[in-house]
């Protein structure tokens, strides 16, 4: 099978990154741009240099993906899960990480695998000390890990060198990815639910207060019906198990064709039915053939499902992680014969919370969900980039330009409808990010010089973001960002002030020892910039 251009450069980096040494890689792709034939190359790579090979994830499912992939490439190789005949003396093994640290770390009735190479599958989902148990034994014993992700976020120091193979604008020249067009149809009023992490998903109690309000699912059925008339292949995201179950229920109660996947059960033709792996295929089945209209789920079809014939997308949830935002929309992001471009229909805010699923994401490895969700933040109430509009005639959301190209519509307000605690809906008109007036004053050098001493050796360890928030505080107005002992990079303005060392900050000097810092008597401004 021939490879895409950027399968063979990202496979070709992993392989010289191993050969100088490097132990710890992240290898990062979008969604649907074959990162399954990637870890085959890397697989062939050990085959043909006599090394040992382990494949790790974390779920039953994915491991069968990931055999039947392997079976498909012509690659003998053993399974290392429950009922899986034991064939660990092969050279390549495919491993649950769960099954891996019950057998050979809590009780002792396996050895690890003698692995040369050790590549994680949705390394994302792999962060927890079980999993990052068995991968340091691994590490002890000299192999080399190699994490695959297309969401490379909160993964410092897990992994060490971040490969990027390839981008949602390559996916789509060679023909992997298609377009995606995202409606902004309503979203809810959040100030309603308490407070929300930035950067982190809603708890289910949370999301549920979100989306469940009176009249809400008249929305998401009219809009559905609205975007995809005939019908085609759909998924949709509930807010949490229970909810979901209930907007199937509704959906088939209007005549559409339902069924609906969870950990523990499914729902199919009105009835519930134990989870199993015959009845997920027969879901997924009669979705490819259009027997069932829309998939119902709460996040099990977030990853590592396989079904490029989707059309259309419901986001009736609201995503708090760009994370888990990617992950859910990948899903229809794959070619497929007869699709050109597909609809991505957002109850939840996501397009200004996260972006386009359109767009190519600038990944650093040390970026945390929450340095993530402050710099979009920034950039927006900085007025770096304009934020989107959105059509008030079809909903659809548009960068920029006075006509839409889904209607033709023509405006440039920015109207976004907001559905109230009550049912309600309420159009807000205008940017949801304010901008930030900055000034400099004759003296703002030196107030912000103090302010960076005073958060520098704060007991609570404050944030740049925090001190910049107390220099607002105390002298009413914003200062310039660039000022010196402010950072040069902007993920280190959600990084604690004493943890940034003096060479990342402007026109800091080069003997930070000959710095006199002021002394305070007291933490009193802290519970102010706290």
């Amino acid at each position: 099978m021939n490879r895409w251009p950027h399968q063979i450069r990202g496979v070709s980096e992993v392989i010289a990154a191993r050969e100088r040494g490097e132990r710890r890689i992240c290898l990062t792709s979008p969604t649907g741009t074959g990162k399954s034939l990637m870890i085959s190359d890397l697989i062939g790579y050990c085959i043909d240099n006599y090394l040992q090979a382990v494949l790790y994830t974390e779920r039953k499912m994915l491991v069968r993906q990931l055999t039947a992939t392997m079976s498909k490439n012509d690659i003998k190789h053993g399974v290392r899960a429950a009922d899986y005949e034991d064939q660990r003396d092969l050279a390549i093994q495919v491993s649950s990480l769960p099954t891996e640290y019950s057998r050979v770390l809590k009780r002792e009735t396996w050895e690890l695998h003698k692995a040369d190479l050790v590549i994680v599958d949705e390394c994302h989902s792999s962060k927890g000390p079980q999993a990052q148990t068995v991968l340091q034994r691994h590490h002890d014993a000299g192999a080399t890990i190699v994490g695959i992700t297309a969401t490379p976020i909160d993964l410092y120091p897990i992994y060490e060198s971040l490969i990027v193979a390839g981008t949602n604008s390559e996916g789509r020249a060679c023909g992997a990815l298609v377009p995606c067009r995202h409606f902004g149809c309503d979203e809810p009023d959040l100030r309603h639910i308490g407070p929300v992490k930035i950067g982190e998903d809603l708890s289910e109690s949370q999301n549920r207060k979100a989306i469940m309000v009176p009249g809400i699912f008249g929305r998401v059925y009219d809009w559905w019906k609205k975007l995809n008339p005939d019908a085609l292949a759909s998924i949709a995201f509930g807010p949490d198990v229970p909810s979901t179950v209930w907007f199937c229920e509704q959906f088939a109660a209007k005549g559409v064709p339902c069924a609906e996947i969870d950990g523990k059960e499914c729902w199919l033709d009105g009835k519930s039915y134990p989870t199993s792996d015959s009845i997920r295929e027969d879901i997924l089945g009669k979705s490819k053939d259009g027997s069932v209209k829309i998939v119902w789920n709460r996040f099990v079809l977030r990853e590592g499902i396989d079904m490029p014939w989707l059309y259309h997308g419901i986001l009736a949830t609201v995503f708090g992680s760009l994370q888990s935002y990617l992950q859910s929309v990948g899903r229809l992001l794959r070619s497929y014969p007869g699709i050109s471009e597909v609809i991505l229909q957002d109850h939840g805010g996501s397009w200004w919370r996260h972006g386009s699923a359109n767009i190519d994401r600038a990944w650093r490895l040390n970026q945390s969900s929450k340095e993530i969700a402050l710099e979009r933040t920034k950039i927006f109430t900085g007025k770096k980039e304009q934020e989107p509009i959105r059509c008030p005639q079809c909903g659809q959301i548009r960068a920029a330009g006075p006509s839409c190209s889904q209607c033709g519509f023509q405006s440039t307000r920015k109207v976004r409808p907001v559905v109230q605690a009550d049912g309600t809906l309420k159009e807000y008109v205008g940017d949801i990010y304010r901008p930030r007036v900055t000034k400099e004053e004759p003296d703002t050098h030196k107030k912000w010089k103090q302010v960076y001493f005073r958060a520098k050796n704060s007991k609570r360890g404050m944030t740049f973001n925090q001190a910049r928030g107390l220099f607002f505080r105390e002298f009413n107005y914003w200062p310039p960002m660039n000022l010196p002992f402010m950072p040069i990079h902007e993920g280190d303005w959600q990084r604690r002030v004493s943890d940034v060392p003096y060479d990342r900050l402007f026109m800091a000097p080069r003997e930070p020892q000959k710095i006199e810092e002021p002394v305070y008597e007291n933490d009193l401004f802290e519970e102010a910039a706290c």
